[in-house]
Parts: C-alpha cells; structure tokens; sequence
C-alpha cells in the first residue's frame, strides 16, 4: 500500500469515528418570561404563548429551552428574578413593560419582547413604534387611548352621566397620565367631569373609597397597575358596597363589581409575542422590528353587576357586545 492510500484509509477510519451527527446537533434556544401573575385567569395567557411556539416548531427540551418565573405583580421581587434570568445567558428576554423596564436597565445587548405595553416610547423602550432602535419589541395595546371609548360607552348607558371617578396609580404616574388625559377629553365631550383618586397602595384605596361615599360617582375607571390589580378585590367589594360599578381594559375574566370591558385580547399579545421570538432567533434584530398594536377589540356586558347596582344596558350597547355575563 502506497503512502497516499494509506492515510486515505487512516483518514476515512477516523471519520468513520467521530460522533458527527452528536457535533453537528445546535444547542437548543434559551427563552426566558417573566410572568406578571400566577392567578388562574393567567394561564390562557402563557398558553397562548406557548401554543404559538409550537405551532412555529419549538419543542422544549428539544429545540428551545423556556425558563419562566412569576412576579405575582410585586415590583420588588422583579429585579431579583431578572437578574436571575439574565445568569442564565438566554437568547431572548419575554415580558410585559413593568418587567421589560427592569431587564432594558440591566442588559442592552438581550433582545428583549414585549408582550404588553401601554406607552412603550414614553417608558423609554423605543424611539419610535415603526423602528423601535434598541433591543425591545413586541406588542403595545393602546389602553390610553381606550379610556376614551369606555367613558362614550358609559355615557351610551347613563347618557346623563355627569362625574367619572379614574383610580390613579401614582406608584405607576406616566402611564396613568395618559389614560387620565385621554378619558378627560371624552368626558368634556360628553358634558361629564373625570375626578381623580390618587392611591399608591391599599390605605390610601379605602380613603379613596370613603371619599367616594361622599362625592359619590356614577363609574369608576381604573389605571391599569399592578398595584390597583392586586388590589382587586378590595376595588369590587367596595364598589359594590356604593352601588358603584367599574370599567375593565381586561376582556379574558370580568368579575362581578366590572361593569363592561373594552380592549384588546391579552392572550392575543401573548400570542404575538411568539412570533417576534421567532423572529430574532432565526436572526432579526428586535430594534428593527415595528412594535405591533392591536386591529380587533372586544366588548363585554357584565348584566350580573348591572343588575347588582340596578342600571338597565341599552339593547343598542347589548347588540354591539362580544360577550354577555348573565350569571
């Protein structure tokens, strides 16, 4: 055997060998969310999340790697558990903008989606919506703007309405501003007046209800934080106990104490956050990525609480209605 034919055939052994197809398989995606609650009505929100990722073929423990963990809405445990996600090198960082503040302020170079926003270029997440420039995208629900639409329906239902009550979450100012101001103008339009209730946590809520008591108002429209949202029980108790009712930007669960909701799908922003995640790893960088804003809404009549506060809904408000709550 000539030199040449004998390391052709060292060679191929050698080959023959070699774990190829172990060398060749890619290490597995790291995704990781932080979640803003852990309560049931939650759930189909993650769900969403995930069902669109494997219906875009990520498998986990296969393809993707997700790594999740739940704040429960407490603003002081996020940045513990962001640092906690960020240890784990992931390749791209999933929240709502509570959250996705938090991870901007300790990493620029994560991409980071967002599945929830309400102001994302006020909260100083991108320059613009079209192209958005730094590691943050993802999806922006317009709630500012929806205040406006729930003081017109309200005043469809109570066309002589003259005061709207506006929880302001003062722990949560810019955000709140924004609804305050869009739901002021509508509320000049129809000739009511919006008064504010500036609350930073739970005593000073039920000072604001005993306020309420006095200076009684016809609908109440929460700023929605994380404070006033784990504080939600307390809100409903107490407006129902004033014969009070409330509006809701939240469609998916509308508890007893709301009176309607109006907004867009929560799980549907979920859902579209999926896709910007497949969108970066397969190589897109989030600050090209136009931020997203909801085209659908959906309108849902509470007639339990109308019955409860003794308001009748107009057939005209019913027939425009998604969903209505009877029981």
């Amino acid at each position: 055997m000539d030199r040449r034919r004998f390391l052709m055939t060292f060679l191929a052994a050698a080959l023959a060998e070699t774990p190829v197809a172990e060398a060749q398989t890619p290490r597995p995606y790291r995704v990781a969310m932080l979640a803003p609650f852990s309560t049931a009505e939650s759930v189909p929100y993650r769900d969403a999340f995930f069902d669109a990722m494997r219906a875009l073929g990520y498998v986990d423990g296969r393809n993707v790697i997700f790594d999740v963990r739940i704040s429960d809405r407490d603003r002081a445990r996020v940045p513990a558990m962001v640092d906690e996600l960020i240890a784990l090198q992931p390749d791209v960082l999933v929240g709502d903008a509570v959250t996705a503040r938090v991870m901007r302020a300790k990493t620029t170079s994560i991409p980071i989606v967002l599945t929830a926003s309400i102001d994302p270029i006020g909260d100083g997440l991108a320059h613009s919506l079209r192209r958005p420039g730094m590691n943050v995208t993802g999806v922006s629900l317009f709630l500012d703007q929806l205040s406006g639409k729930h003081v017109e329906i309200m005043r469809e239902i109570l066309p002589r309405i003259t005061r709207i009550g506006l929880l302001f979450d003062t722990t949560w100012s810019h955000n709140c501003t924004l609804i305050e101001a869009a739901a002021g103008a509508a509320a000049r339009r129809a000739g009511a007046l919006v008064v504010s209730y500036y609350v930073a946590n739970r005593d000073e809520l039920v000072r604001a209800f005993s306020r309420m008591g006095k200076e009684r108002p016809e609908v109440l429209l929460p700023c929605p934080t994380p404070m006033l949202f784990n504080n939600r029980d307390s809100l409903y108790e107490s407006g129902l106990r004033l014969r009070v009712p409330f509006t809701s930007f939240v469609v998916a669960s509308v508890p007893t104490g709301v009176l309607f909701s109006y907004g867009p799908s929560f799980a549907e922003g979920y859902r579209k956050a999926a896709t910007y995640v497949d969108k970066i790893l397969k190589g897109a960088r989030a600050g090209d990525l136009p931020i997203e804003q909801p085209t659908t809404f959906e309108l849902v009549i509470n007639l339990k609480t109308a019955r409860e506060v003794g308001l009748v809904i107009p057939l005209s408000v019913l027939l425009r209605a998604d969903r209505l709550i009877e029981e």
